[in-house]
């Protein structure tokens, strides 16, 4: 099984993280429009810019609701996000927006990203539209827990993603994630995908669980951190061996 790893950018999002997260070893870079001030203006340049560089943008938006869901697809998202799925109807609602018939009812845009913008056949439109996009549900209460055989039957779904913050919150062990009621709740998400023929992903899991959580459940793809977590590890990390350093060698610093 090939497992890609994917880095989340929640507050710096113009196109140089993309060239940083490619560089970096990175398969894939999610922009997230649900926590953040992203707008649809960057979710298309992004888009593109991933579509011509080969490097995967995956979109995350507000809600299954949002007016976002079939205008970033329209703007080139290679794998949509969709938050806070916890029913059968939400991801029904979710695949009849963004699929083109006979699976949902998606309106025929005009020149898309995927084309290169190229005027084309409507057949052909649509086709390579189709083939180019994935959609991918996350699963972060209780009540998606209750229903995940459903969603992960709903045709149009590519993959059931936890959210793992937010689905610990819901089934009441946000403080307690190595409870064995979460290890089998993974595992439950992640058989009900398997059997349906999903993906299972996951984002938000710590290093120190991906194994049993993700790995161990035949996860394809891991979220494994955001820009700014990095950044800032890494900048206490500097800060803290650099003043080392000035103490060592007795000499002192302002802070």
């Amino acid at each position: 099984m090939v497992v890609k790893i994917g880095l989340a950018a929640c507050v710096l999002h113009s196109l140089e993280i993309l060239s940083v997260a490619r560089a970096s070893g990175f398969d894939f870079l999610v922009l997230d429009m649900e926590h953040t001030h992203v707008t649809l203006e960057e979710v298309a340049q992004m888009s593109i810019a991933g579509l011509e560089s080969g490097f995967p943008i995956q979109i995350r938006v507000p809600h299954p609701r949002s007016e976002a869901l079939t205008r970033a697809v329209d703007c080139g998202a290679q794998t949509l996000i969709v938050p806070h799925v916890d029913s059968v109807e939400d991801a029904l609602w979710v695949a009849d927006k963004v699929r083109f018939p006979p699976v949902g009812r998606r309106s025929i845009p005009s020149p898309v990203a995927v084309t290169g913008f190229r005027p084309v056949p409507v057949g052909d439109l649509t086709a390579r539209s189709e083939a180019h996009l994935k959609v991918t549900v996350m699963i972060e209460s209780k009540e998606a827990l209750s229903a995940i055989s459903e969603i992960a039957a709903v045709d149009g779904i590519d993959t059931l993603m936890i959210g793992m913050n937010d689905f610990l919150a819901s089934i009441g062990h946000l403080t307690a994630p190595r409870h064995p009621d979460v290890r089998a709740a993974f595992a439950r998400v992640a058989q009900a995908a398997h059997a349906h023929g999903k993906t299972f992903a996951v984002i938000g899991v710590p290093e120190d669980l991906i194994g049993p959580y993700a790995l161990a459940n035949g996860a394809a793809e891991i979220v494994v951190t955001n820009e700014i977590n990095l950044l800032f590890d890494a900048s206490v990390r500097c800060v803290n061996n650099t003043r080392s350093l000035i103490a060592g060698a007795g000499v002192a610093h302002s802070g």
